[in-house]
């Protein structure tokens, strides 16, 4: 089962890296965007006709005649058909390669991820840990141990997924010096511990907000699943000395 995951992570994050290659009037082709609104002109300003989900198959049926950018991407709208859905929709968030839907993206995901140097798995710190659709990320230092705890929830796209924390605990002994306020400093002086390894020290503050949104980016290294902060072509990645690997 792992291995066909990666199968399928190998193809995706390849082609993801390539220029997108021409689509044809006629022609079968998937939604790459977690959820894509089809409307009924090719325009941001057209009316809402239906949702599409990553990895539905459409046919396209017509093009615009002028190009358009949208979120960073240049690209026409195209007049697509699905089963249920008969519309317009950017195609910058089109793929004529396979894209897995969103609930095979979400099982590849499951379970830890430990930064190390890759591929040894040396050196590791900090972590990722995945179930359903949530997250729970742990910064770690090597002098001070657990550092601050985020959790959220993200959503996978074609090649990377979004993190969305929700909540941030810190320990201030760490990330406050100085403190200036009575709130820093009862949490610096409860929270002051040479190392430790759990939660226990970890708090709430008015300083520290969670830190929201975060992209994270899918990439496949000697048959390894990683994740890396950066959009990297696959080979660049594949190089890189420290990544989010996953632990088997």
């Amino acid at each position: 089962m792992k291995k066909w995951f990666l199968i399928i992570l190998v193809t995706l994050v390849f082609f993801s890296c390539k220029r997108t290659p021409k689509i044809e009037i006629g022609q079968n082709v998937y939604i790459s965007a977690t959820v894509l609104n089809a409307r009924n002109s090719p325009s941001l300003d057209g009316e809402k006709v239906g949702k599409l989900k990553l990895g539905d198959i459409v046919k396209v049926l017509e093009r615009s005649e002028k190009e358009m950018e949208i979120d960073g991407k240049s690209n026409f709208w195209y007049h697509i058909e699905s089963s249920s859905v008969n519309g317009w929709v950017f195609g910058g968030y089109l793929s004529i390669n396979k894209v897995e839907s969103r609930d095979a993206m979400i099982t590849a995901l499951q379970g830890s991820f430990v930064y190390c140097a890759f591929p040894d798995r040396m050196d590791c710190s900090n972590t990722f840990e995945f179930e359903g659709e949530s997250f729970v990320y742990r910064g770690y230092d090597q002098y001070t141990g657990i550092t601050e705890k985020s959790e959220g929830s993200y959503e996978v796209y074609a090649d990377h997924l979004v993190i969305d924390a929700q909540s941030r605990l810190v320990r201030p002994s760490v990330f406050i010096q100085y403190p200036q306020t009575d709130e820093e400093r009862s949490a610096y002086y409860n929270a002051y511990h040479g190392y430790s390894n759990s939660d226990e020290h970890l708090v709430s503050l008015s300083t520290y907000p969670a830190e929201g949104k975060k992209d994270l980016y899918f990439y496949v290294c000697n048959e390894k699943l990683i994740l890396l902060e950066s959009k990297l072509e696959t080979e660049e990645a594949c190089k890189a000395s420290y990544v989010y690997s996953k632990s088997y």
